[in-house]
Order: C-alpha cells, then structure tokens, then sequence
C-alpha cells in the first residue's frame, strides 16, 4: 500500500490523471507508433524487413524525382506515403501528431527536459517558410548534381536508433561516426528533446512533414474534412489557446468577428487547444459548422450597426 501510494503521488502519474480523454487518446497512439516502427519491436517495421520506419518502408524515398524509381523498388514505402497523406487530406495531421516514431519519441524526452532549457523555434523563425524551403532542397539537390540529403541526415532512421541504441548496443556502434552522429546531435538533442516541444525537426527539417502540412492546407478548405475549427460564437478571445499552442499555430484578434484563426501550416492537431479551451469553443470537426457560427456573428454585428 505504501509503495502504491508513493507511485500515486509521483509527478508524471498526477499529470496523467489529468489528461482528458483527447490527449490520453493521443499517447496511447503515440505509444503504438513508438512499438509499430522503432526497435527494440517495431512490430510492423519489421513485416518488411527492418525495425524503423527506415528502409523498405521508408516514405521520404518516394518525395522527388526518384518516385518511378522507388514505387517499384520500396513499394511499402510509397504506400506507406500516399496512406499517410490521404489520411492527411480527409482528417488532419494523425500520422504525424500520433503516429510518426521520430516525433513521438523526442517529444516524450522533451517532457524530461526543464522548460528553461529548451527554445521555442516556430517563434525564433517562419517555420513554415523554412520547412517548405527545406522541402524544396531536398527534392532539387539531387537534380543539380548534388548527393541526396535523404539518408545521410535522416531524423526517420536516427531518433529510433538512437532510442534502440539504449536496448541494443550494436545500434550506438553505428550512430557514433561521421553524418550519424551530426545527425544524432541534431535531431535527438537541438531540434528534438531541447524544443520547446520536442518537434523542432518536425517543424523545419522534416520533407515529409513539408509535404503533410501543404496537404493539410488544402484539405481544410473543404467543406467535409476533419479538422481543427473554432466555434467563433463560443470564443471569448482569450488566448489561452494560442499562448500554449506548441507549433503557434494560433493567432487571436479580438476586433475581428473571426477573432481565433488556426494555421493548418503550422498545426499539428496535437489537440491542446480542445483541452485547453475554458470556453470549449475549439472542436474537432468540419468545416460547415465552423463557418455557419462565425457567418451568423457578423451577421449580428451587421444588424446591430444598422
């Protein structure tokens, strides 16, 4: 009872009771990508030959002009892309906030790290001007003549080794030389556990993620898919959303009838702002019911003027 006790009354598992049923929803997901594809399991990785996300299923292979090339030669991998951008398109950013074991990873080692140490990158940069840079990059370098930054600097294969590494050593042997361990440095530590949210390589150095976010744009603009919306009649405009929005993915101006505006650039339907909302004015939803809310408060403000 004692033991059981101490447990209880330790900081994480006060935390975790917390949590409401979206965000318990979203680690234990966070927890099945973890198993799905980085060693020591890996239990889907490994149908196809490896215990990452790396190699035949690896979906960064496909963005480029190797897409003929690689839809015969990693099918997996392609599939796994095309599976993970439709479900993108028709209901957000899952794969990515839920799913992908690079970001999952760091951003639960993030939480180990006090918040004094760690650097906030979407308010230091345009983040979403700098990823689709890097997109940009990625696909034209190897164009011009200049080697493929595809696997040399690879967050999808280095964060889940060096977390494997921890449970086998053969793992650590290989990311101790040359672009690994630059790309350990990067990755697992500046752009992994010491951002702000533990997804700074998902934010600006991620081609996947590029390509997940200009999906995700034009996606939200249709009337039937699922995204993250604002009941505008609800909201008070207090901010409290935007001020813990991890990506800043949240801008609020009060003297619009608009007053709460969601960046589907930027967002990456960690859901915190649902959990956040004192007023629950930010839902899960379609498009049609956000805008018929804030229709109808412009149309009360235009009766009221006149």
């Amino acid at each position: 009872n004692h033991f059981m006790k101490n447990i209880q009354e330790m900081k994480f598992v006060k935390k975790l009771k917390k949590l409401d049923k979206k965000q318990r929803l979203r680690y234990g997901l966070m927890v099945v990508g973890i198993l799905a594809f980085a060693p020591p399991v890996g239990f889907i990785a490994q149908l196809f030959g490896s215990a990452t996300i790396c190699g035949n299923l690896c979906p960064r292979m496909a963005i480029g002009t190797a897409f003929t090339r690689e839809l015969f030669m990693r099918t997996a991998g392609v599939a796994l892309l095309f599976i993970w951008l439709g479900i993108t398109f028709f209901y957000g950013r899952w794969m990515c906030s839920h799913i992908c074991p690079a970001g999952n990873l760091t951003e639960f080692g993030s939480k180990l790290i006090p918040k004094r140490f760690k650097i906030d990158y979407c308010k230091i940069l345009d983040a979403p001007l700098f990823r689709y840079g890097f997109l940009g990059a990625y696909v034209l370098l190897p164009v011009v003549g200049v080697s493929s930054i595809c696997c040399s600097f690879c967050s999808f294969s280095v964060i889940p080794e060096t977390f494997g590494a921890l449970f086998t050593p053969r793992l650590a042997d290989m990311l101790m030389s040359g672009t690994r361990l630059f790309s350990v440095l990067l990755f697992v530590f500046v752009l992994g556990i010491f951002a702000r949210d533990g997804r700074g390589h998902c934010h600006l150095v991620c081609p996947v993620g590029a390509l997940d976010s200009i999906v995700n744009v034009l996606g939200a603009k249709l009337p039937f898919t699922l995204r993250e919306r604002v009941n505008q009649t609800d909201c008070s405009g207090c901010g409290f959303c935007a001020t813990n929005c991890p990506a800043s993915a949240i801008k609020v101006d009060k003297t619009a009838v608009e007053k709460v505006k969601i960046d589907h650039r930027r967002c990456y339907q960690c859901r915190s702002c649902e959990s956040d909302c004192p007023k629950n004015a930010i839902y899960y939803g379609k498009l049609s019911k956000q805008k018929e809310s804030w229709n109808d408060k412009e149309t009360e403000q235009i009766l009221v003027l006149d």
